[in-house]
């Protein structure tokens, strides 16, 4: 189907005369930029430029034709356009005949009438070879592939419509034509979208505007800037007149910024885009851009904690949609606008507003004709039922509010179809594998039939590189085989997920624009699974004495959760900038024992690492719920320093019999002097060094450190480097952060201990403390340590992770982006990077995945932080005696864990003050990375 359409038309490349004959019969180029959706989660934005050149006696019928397709008339359009091709072809005139087809493609177009529009852009293009070459000719042409690759998108072939529009702006620009270069370019972005090219989408968008949203170049740039910032650099719009080309660029803009994890400069970028919109009366862009910003709110909604907030823009996304279903002439951004608000409606389990929206939509996709934007509507529709019935908060065909089996069944059976007729084989795995899920869901459907639909979908991208497919279909696999009970083939089919994922190297940023899911609900399980079936396996296997095939497991299952760490840490920047080491952490440091705790939903399990030794595995029945309720009784305890610590020392001591007591012998045994943390989960948030075996603390007997796992920078020993420290802190607050941060008051007495150490030291405080003067020393002095006594927050979220300089927030990025150009410029890491008056963000279970982002992004071999506030008096006290031991630490051959240990235990044992013998004092302190 589409084949004379998907032949493709190349531009001739010759250059044009230095003079061309006027054609009296031009009337106007008039660009009209049509929106549509592509997904629950996506507004498709420009796609294509309807163009109009007539002769005098034809100017009418061909202004009658644009009206038509104005008003959304597109039945009647299409007549007007064929008479019109008549006409020019009566009168001879064979470059506005291709005009005429061409926009007659583009009204087709938005009829779904794919066929008929790949017939007519067909008879354009080859009228077009035949003309000869002029400036008039190439615009035509130019305007025709902006048409062609609209269509090419639209039957899911994005790569083609890419190089057509990428054809169509090197037209543009030969004939000087820069509005246009841009709107082509714009069109670019929407196939560099459905290809998962976000960075390059963005980056071209910034390229178009340039001028408006000066010195920013890149969506990392613009996700720095404030909302003030960024809401300031938008006026300039406001003094330009009121551009189509510009309302729908920022739109496009605004959906980037959203799939690239900046919803907040979403919504201020789609604000003007609105704006524009509605001065130019745009019905259908205003349309769009309410589809975006329902989608942009919704987002917001669902990782706000603060419930006011989150439902006032849980009602913005509701409305958003409404006024799209109320306001478009489009009936497939009509129906885009119906599912996003059905998908919305049932994940709020709001489902008595939703029996009319579904079987309207039910109704509708039958009357589709075969379009990528519809196969992707139906299997969104089919996708959205499926995993709500799979996470319990749907039952199918319960009442009349929801879709039964085979009403599902059937919407996946037409898109398969339809997907085959277009020739589109992403679209068809997706449409099969998710007929696998349906089958998947009930008990009552035989097994075979789900692992039939899913092998089907598996042997489709087998012959293609789809990643980004395959891993979610060899999961579902998995899963049918375990409820088969077949665990090793389930464990296979896992392995295989596991495997893709890999293969995308953390970018899960780019996979199917259409198929949007959330790192927790939809990346996370397959590792966690995965290493629960291992370590299930595992140990029946040692049961059974086969203890190599076990151990094959184990490393599986530690490889995968150190895996699952570095997965993490580029979801919380959005891009794959953390790559593993493949050096394992045992064979580092023969003196150090590691300790991998893995929280599974009915049991803890720990494999413990020793030197030259087997890996070994101790479980623990608890429950999840139960597990959790104890880490959070000890982080309230230790939070609160007028808390009596005796009341709290039995669930200190359950954790320690929980992570520890199981391991002693063999830590004994193997006299290892370091224990190193691999955390996961909550056990992140609470230091190790509490752990209580009814005696004494852990950190009283042995050096902590904690470690992703596969992040360590060449480990280098503490004695073979020179020491010398950068110092920077704020003992006050600017004017502009007054209110919002406390004085530190003892910073500058922490400041002086350091200085008074031994180890020279380079002060910077309060008002010298700005970004721009610690970007001037960072670069400029290669101090092997930086230390960094200032307010700052560690949390889930990259944008909400910062340390505080007398001027500015530096957010996660940019702090690590100004410690690895001192790498880079100096020729050798930061050893040492201590933040010492940071804390964990309020409220956020997964904050801690700040701090390792931090760490990571910075580079440095190790780094010290707090994982909450501490009166800056004890830290200035413990600081003081940390950088005593560091300048001891070649004399005395300690390590960096231990340099720690000693500085806490000079507080845990302090006879002088004994309030701080309380671990809020001392605990908060973890050494992250490199221990030696």
């Amino acid at each position: 189907m589409y084949k004379n359409a998907i032949k493709g038309f190349k531009v001739s490349g010759q250059t044009l005369p230095k003079s061309s004959k006027k054609r009296s019969l031009f009337l106007a180029a008039l660009l009209f930029i049509l929106s549509a959706a592509i997904s629950p989660v996506i507004a498709k934005v420009p796609a294509s430029t309807f163009i109009v050149q007539s002769p005098q006696n034809a100017q009418q019928q061909a202004n009658k034709a644009i009206q038509l397709y104005r008003d959304g008339k597109f039945i009647e359009a299409v007549a007007a356009w064929k008479l019109t091709a008549n006409v020019f072809l009566a009168q001879g005139d064979r470059l506005n005949q291709a005009m005429a087809l061409s926009n007659l493609s583009l009204t087709y177009q938005q009829l779904g009438q794919w066929e008929q529009a790949s017939d007519a852009i067909a008879q354009s293009l080859q009228i077009l070879k035949s003309q000869p070459e002029n400036k008039e000719k190439l615009e035509i042409q130019a305007q025709t592939l902006d048409v062609f690759g609209s269509l090419q998108r639209e039957i899911g072939q994005s790569a083609n419509a890419l190089n057509s529009w990428q054809e169509a702006a090197n037209i543009y620009s030969k004939i000087n034509q820069p509005l246009k270069v841009a709107q082509s370019k714009i069109n670019q972005t929407q196939a560099m979208q459905d290809l998962g090219l976000y960075p390059r989408a963005c980056k071209t968008l910034l390229e178009v505007f340039n001028k408006q949203i000066e010195q920013v170049t890149n969506c990392q740039e613009l996700g720095q800037l404030s909302r003030e910032n960024l809401t300031q650099k938008l006026i300039k719009f406001d003094n330009e007149s009121p551009s189509l080309t510009v309302a729908v660029g920022l739109r496009s803009l605004g959906e980037v910024l959203r799939l690239v994890d900046q919803p907040q400069q979403s919504e201020i970028i789609l604000a003007k885009s609105l704006n524009l919109a509605e001065k130019l009366q745009s019905p259908q862009d205003i349309a769009a851009t309410y589809l975006s910003i329902g989608n942009t709110a919704r987002e917001i909604a669902e990782r706000e904690r603060v419930r006011s907030i989150r439902e006032n823009y849980e009602q913005k996304a509701l409305l958003s949609y409404g006024e799209v279903i109320k306001l478009s002439p489009s009936p497939m951004i009509r129906q885009q606008a119906q599912l996003n608000q059905l998908n919305f409606l049932l994940k709020l389990e709001q489902t008595s507003a939703t029996e009319e929206l579904w079987r309207s939509l039910n109704s509708q996709f039958p009357n589709l004709s075969p379009s990528r934007s519809g196969v992707y509507q139906q299997i969104n529709f089919a996708q959205t039922i499926i995993n709500l019935a799979q996470t319990k908060k749907l039952t199918l065909g319960a009442n009349s509010q929801v879709p039964t089996f085979d009403d599902i069944d059937k919407i996946l059976i037409r898109a398969t179809e339809q997907a085959r007729s277009l020739q589109d084989k992403r679209a068809e795995a997706y449409a099969l594998g998710n007929r696998g899920g349906l089958y998947e869901l009930t008990e009552a459907t035989p097994q075979t039939q789900a692992e039939k639909f899913t092998q089907q979908a598996l042997s489709i991208v087998s012959n293609f590189s789809a990643p980004d497919i395959a891993y979610q279909f060899f999961w579902q696999l998995g899963r049918i085989r375990k409820n088969q009970e077949n665990i090793e083939d389930a464990i296979a089919a896992y392995t295989k997920a596991y495997n893709a994922l890999q293969s995308l190297r953390g970018d899960l940023v780019a996979n199917n624009a259409e198929l949007q899911f959330s790192f927790r609900d939809r990346v996370e399980p397959i590792y966690r699974e995965l290493v629960d079936l291992d370590l299930q396996y595992a140990a029946s296997l040692n049961k059974q004495l086969k203890n190599d095939k076990s151990q094959k497991l184990l490393i599986q299952a530690r490889d995968v959760i150190e895996s699952l760490q570095v997965a993490e840490l580029n979801n919380f920047f959005r891009e794959a900038c953390v790559e593993g080491n493949a050096k394992q952490i045992d064979k580092v440091d023969k003196t150090a024992a590691v300790i991998y705790p893995i929280i599974l939903g009915d049991r803890l399990e720990v494999i413990l690492s020793l030197p030259n030794q087997p890996l070994s595995l101790h479980t623990k029945q608890i429950s999840r719920p139960a597990f959790e309720e104890t880490v959070e009784n000890v982080q309230r305890s230790l939070l609160t320093p007028d808390s009596i610590v005796e009341g709290f020392l039995p669930e200190y001591q359950q954790l320690y019999n929980w992570l520890i007591q199981p391991l002693e012998k063999e830590l004994a045994t193997s006299k290892v002097s370091n224990l190193v943390f691999v955390l996961d989960g909550e056990l992140r948030n609470i230091p190790m060094s509490i752990l209580y075996d009814g005696n004494k603390y852990l950190i009283e007997k042995y050096p902590i450190a904690v470690t992703s796992g596969l992040q360590l920078i060449e480990p280098k020993p503490l004695a073979e480097i020179n020491l010398r420290a950068l110092t920077a802190g704020l003992s006050q607050v600017s004017k502009e952060f007054t209110g919002q941060f406390k004085p530190l008051i003892y910073v500058e007495e922490e400041l002086k201990q350091i200085k008074n150490s031994g180890i020279p030291s380079q002060p910077i405080l309060n008002a010298q403390f700005t970004s721009k003067e610690f970007k001037k020393e960072i670069g400029s002095s290669g101090f092997p340590i930086v230390h960094l006594a200032t307010h700052g927050q560690f949390s889930s979220k990259a944008e909400d992770t910062f340390i505080l300089a007398w001027d500015s927030r530096i957010n996660v990025i940019d702090f690590g982006n100004l410690l690895r150009n001192s790498t880079l410029n100096q020729g050798r890491p930061i050893e040492l990077l201590v933040l010492s008056a940071c804390e964990t963000a309020s409220g956020d279970e997964r904050a801690a995945l700040g701090l390792a982002g931090v760490a990571v992004r910075a580079g440095a071999r190790s780094t010290l932080a707090t994982l909450w506030s501490v009166e800056d008096k004890s830290t200035a006290k413990i600081m003081g005696e940390l950088y005593r031991q560091l300048e001891q630490a070649k004399e005395k051959k300690i390590n960096r864990a231990q340099v720690l240990q000693n500085s806490q235990l000079s507080l845990l044992k302090d006879s002088k003050e004994k309030q701080y013998n309380h671990p809020h004092y001392w605990a908060p302190f973890v050494l992250v990375g490199n221990w030696q």
